[in-house]
């Protein structure tokens, strides 16, 4: 006997992991009350958040590598926004002579 949808064994644990997640938002974060409509709503959310998250997974990308991979995302340096501001091509090594008057 099987269920009436096809699904890997990771997208149960995902879908397991999202809903603990988003319901405990839910209630302690927004101090929703515990209601049908709010065990609903996370049930609808839960689901799409499981098929985007086992979108970017299969066999040859893991769960594990597409968490890493994030972690490293957010964790990696970042460009400054910011430029620095100030003489351009001066440097304490280099001699500055006067310019030399022009020849007529």
């Amino acid at each position: 006997m099987t269920l009436p949808w096809r699904a890997r064994y990771v997208a149960y644990g995902v879908w397991m992991a999202a809903f603990l997640a988003i319901f405990t938002v839910a209630r302690l974060v927004l101090m929703l009350p515990l209601t049908v409509w709010v065990l609903a709503w996370s049930l609808v959310l839960t689901t799409v958040v499981t098929r985007l998250i086992c979108r970017r997974i299969d066999f040859e990308k893991p769960l594990g590598s597409v968490l890493s991979a994030f972690g490293n995302e957010i964790a990696g340096p970042r460009r400054h926004l910011t430029s620095q501001r100030g003489v351009v091509g001066l440097s304490s090594r280099v001699a500055i002579r006067p310019a030399k008057e022009a020849i007529r």
